[in-house]
């Protein structure tokens, strides 16, 4: 019987099916949808008795700024960061991928698809690439993309191309708005396959494995998903390399908002409740 680690040398990708329980999941869906419904106040939502994608939809439609200053800030909730680091992803790296030592290159990513949540000119899945520029640390460094809702054919599924990985840098499309975009005669639309997951789910894939996000999906549905990645730490071009990585750590220190907070915002929250 072929090995976990065997097939994600062959494929370029691996799924363990069922490696967390449905209620962790859960757990990143509540606290989602909260963060939406948070942004509300004026309506009678409840994020405990409402789909998420009906919090999501109506923010759009009456807010369409705060929705997309909210879902760029997703990947930063504690829920997020939790679920992806979760003890049983780790362990798989390293019982069945014999890591020993590990390094976190970069933030997560929470992945929103739905045909009504189309952003004009913006955001809407991306198109074939390759993970290992973005990165550049471990050559056999792995993204974890696990859903947070079932995915089929039908709901914008994650679509990659086996065994891609080992042709390595693949050239790009240096002439067009995307410069990270995998140069369109270097595959064939055949060759991509949709990666059918079901909650509890997590996809472990190569950063030189072309992927890209379907942009075929049934009205209604909403494919949430969420990822990162992690590199191996005792591979060798990488321990040569001084442990590299193409992320930034920068912080913005002009204030966002001028003249906040001010002090009686302050006194606010560090006034002690009297009982």
């Amino acid at each position: 019987m072929i090995s976990e680690l065997d097939q994600f040398k062959t494929q370029g990708f691996f799924v363990a099916r069922g490696l967390l329980d449905r209620e962790c999941i859960e757990k990143v869906r509540h606290s989602l949808a909260k963060t939406f419904s948070d942004q509300l106040p004026e309506t009678s939502i409840d994020s405990e008795g409402i789909d998420h994608f009906d919090l999501m939809l109506t923010l759009f439609q009456k807010h369409p700024d705060r929705y997309k200053k909210i879902a760029g800030a997703l990947w930063r909730k504690l829920d997020v960061y939790q679920i992806l680091h979760e003890p049983r992803i780790i362990k798989f790296l390293q019982e069945k991928f014999f890591w020993r030592d590990i390094f976190v290159p970069g933030g997560q990513v929470v992945h929103i698809m739905a045909t009504e949540l189309r952003i004009p000119d913006g955001y809407f899945g991306l198109s074939p690439h390759q993970d290992f520029p973005s990165v550049q640390g471990s050559l056999d460094g792995v993204i974890v993309w696990l859903p947070l809702v079932n995915v089929d054919r039908n709901n914008f599924p994650l679509e990659l191309i086996p065994a891609s990985h080992r042709q390595g840098i693949l050239p790009v499309d240096d002439q067009g708005p995307s410069a990270w975009e995998v140069r369109s005669d270097q595959y064939q639309e055949e060759d991509f396959t949709p990666v059918e997951v079901d909650v509890g789910d997590v996809v472990f894939m190569s950063m030189f494995t072309v992927h890209r996000s379907s942009v075929n999906g049934t009205t209604g549905l909403v494919r949430i998903a969420v990822s990162t990645r992690f590199d191996n730490a005792d591979e060798d071009t990488f321990i040569e390399r001084c442990y590299p990585s193409a992320y930034v750590r920068d912080v913005h220190r002009d204030q966002y908002f001028q003249n906040f907070p001010t002090m009686g915002q302050v006194e606010k929250v560090f006034q002690i409740d009297k009982k």
